[in-house]
This record gives structure tokens, sequence and C-alpha cells, in this order.
């Protein structure tokens, strides 16, 4: 069972889309798809457009309007400022303090896990994370 706002949490988002936005300029529809191949589940459109709107008002993006290379409407692009660059280098800390967190919270989670009764059922539905001796 996964816990979306455990695995996904908002500022992991946000950071990827700094960092999609530092490869390339895209556009809204394209960074939330990408967000979800890299399975940030429940992320829309009008999601990302919030934050992009966000961003651009603290200074970490800027928007500008791109002439569609096939027939069609010109697309709102987004990319990054200096200040999002920045940004996005200071989230690499944030990430491995996060890392040493979370890896601090497993071996905890492992611990208590491993004196977990043999003949408990889990619930219905829920697989067992832990051995049992």
């Amino acid at each position: 069972m996964q816990h979306a706002a455990i695995s996904r949490p908002k500022p992991l988002i946000l950071a990827h889309l700094l960092l999609l936005m530092a490869e390339e300029p895209r556009h809204g529809y394209e960074l939330a798809a990408s967000l979800r191949t890299w399975e940030f589940e429940g992320v829309t459109p009008s999601m990302v457009y919030r934050d992009l709107a966000r961003l651009e008002a603290e200074g970490l993006v800027r928007s500008f309007w791109e002439a569609s290379q096939a027939r069609g409407p010109a697309r709102h692009m987004y990319e990054l400022t200096d200040a999002g660059h920045e940004n996005l280098v200071a989230c690499a800390d944030d990430v491995r303090c996060l890392i040493a967190h979370l890896t601090e919270v497993l071996g905890q989670i492992e611990a208590v896990g491993s004196v977990a009764v043999e003949d408990e059922a889990p619930a219905p539905g829920r697989r067992r994370f832990w051995k049992t001796s």
C-alpha cells in the first residue's frame, strides 16, 4: 500500500518541476505528463499551472509564448530564471537531508517490523513489508 502523502510530498513535486524546466523550457501539459511518468499520481494540469503561477510570482520561473511547430495555437512555455536555478541547486541539499531522514526512519520501521508475530495475518489487501522470525 502506498501512502501518497509520504512517497510524493509537494516539495518533491516542485523540485521535479524545477528540474524539468532546467533541462529545457516546457509547457504545463508536458510538465504534468512528465510528473505522471515519475509516478506522481493525481497530478493534473490545473495543479501544475497553479504551481507555475506561484513559481513565476516568486521569480523562479518566467513564461513566454512560443509559436507551434505544427499548425496550432502558440504554447505558453515556462523556463527557469537564474533564481530558479539557484533554488534547484538548493533542493539537492534538501533531498540529501530527506534521504538521510528516510533511511533512519526505514531502519527504525524495519527494527520494529522484525519483531512482528508470525501468525498475525495482514489485513485483506495489505502486504506484510517485514520479515518474521
